[in-house]
């Protein structure tokens, strides 16, 4: 992959992916539910800090945009999607796999708005402030810690 938006991507795919294998379990599979949903939870937690802690501090350095920009907007959908992870996370503690809908429908919601605003405004804007060298190693940073 030779740009963020094509990395970044992907990852939302298999996050996505995840999470519509979640709400296809039906009731009575709370272990897999559970297991399901930590996988993706750790998979976007690890997408947010690749966000917050690589690819925003570029883009705010490159364009001097930080408390007003795309990014600040990013990092408050960030703080929301947290607190809905954390209620599902309850709700599948409470053994009701079933019970997840209504936070489900918000994260759905949330995620898909903010995914379409990197992937089509903030993504390819920090791949236009970057040159090939710099987006290989932003990119092979994320990598190492994909697995």
């Amino acid at each position: 992959m030779t740009t963020i938006l094509e990395f970044m991507s992907v990852d939302h795919d298999r996050l996505d992916n995840i999470f519509s294998e979640l709400l296809a379990l039906g009731a009575g599979d709370g272990e897999r539910a559970q297991a399901l949903f930590g996988d993706f939870r750790s998979g976007l937690e690890r997408h947010i800090v690749w966000e917050e802690d690589l690819l925003f501090p570029i883009f705010e350095r490159a364009t001097g945009m930080r408390d007003a920009g795309p990014t600040a907007v990013m990092r408050m959908e960030h703080r929301q999607i947290r607190e809905i992870l954390e209620q599902i996370d309850q709700t599948l503690r409470a053994e009701n796999p079933t019970a997840i809908g209504q936070p489900a429908n918000a994260l759905l919601e949330v995620l898909g708005s903010h995914n379409q605003k990197e992937e089509h405004i903030l993504y390819p804007a920090i791949d236009n402030v970057t040159d090939e060298q710099e987006r290989q190693q932003a990119i092979d940073q994320m990598s190492e810690t994909a697995s």
